[in-house]
């Protein structure tokens, strides 16, 4: 093992050479250059004094410091993204509608309709059903029309009013009671639909009225602040969310 630590090291005491030779390598190249030099001049003077496990040992630790230092030191520090009005803007439009309130239902509800003729009802011709049903209808906002504006270290995010985004009724629980069957004004898929489009119109009411959309409002604020916070930094950044009436 001396014999080849001591072919390199004559190989590399050209110190001179060494140097032309790095102005035309590339960092990472240099460093092993460089740390193959040392390591080599480090045996020479230790084979005298320490023992040849003990060496490898100090040969194995100096060489991770060097590899170390190379990767590390050759690594560049990535640019911070520009955080812009517009970047901020595509973003969140990206998401294009938010949905943040549910609201489900049970409910009973009764049909009941007869033939009219002059506005006169026409005796036995009324026709009903009793019904049972479940539904669930969403409520948040379309930020297909968002927009943004950034000032110092403040972002104001504009969006649309909230709204009801979807109310549908769950076919597969719909139960019917009562259903009269009439022969001279008989029950079809016509009156279903337009119970069904009636008792949407019924609900939304009811859930409007129990502050529905404003407890959406809020939830929507709150959930345009964490979105832009996972993009910005909340303690140089203060979010202010304005929503149309």
């Amino acid at each position: 093992m001396y014999i080849i630590v001591i072919h390199f090291h004559h190989l590399l005491k050209n110190y001179h050479l060494l140097y032309l030779l790095s102005n035309h390598l590339d960092y990472k190249t240099n460093c092993i250059y460089f740390s193959l030099s040392a390591i080599i001049w480090l045996v020479m003077k230790m084979k005298n004094k320490f023992s040849l496990r003990s060496i490898i040992v100090i040969i194995v630790l100096v060489i991770v410091v060097f590899v170390g230092g190379m990767y590390f030191g050759g690594r560049s520090t990535p640019a911070k993204e520009e955080i812009t009005s517009t970047a901020l803007t595509q973003k969140i439009r990206d998401i294009n509608e938010l949905a943040v309130s549910e609201y489900d239902y049970t409910k009973v509800g009764k049909f009941s309709n007869s033939l009219k003729f002059n506005g006169w009802t026409v005796p036995l011709t009324q026709k009903s059903f009793l019904i049972t049903y479940e539904g669930k209808m969403k409520a948040g906002v379309d930020l297909s029309d968002v927009q943004v504006e950034k000032t110092n270290n403040k972002i104001i995010v504009k969006t649309s009013a909230v709204k009801i985004l979807s109310n549908e009724i769950d076919e597969n629980s719909i139960k019917v009671y009562d259903e009269t069957k009439n022969i001279f004004n008989q029950i079809s898929i016509t009156d279903y639909k337009t119970f069904a489009k009636e008792q949407k119109k019924k609900v939304e009411k009811e859930a409007i009225k129990n502050q529905f959309l404003e407890k959406t409002e809020t939830k929507v604020k709150k959930a345009i602040k964490d979105l832009i916070y996972m993009t910005v930094d909340q303690e140089q950044y203060e979010v202010e969310v304005e929503v149309s009436e």
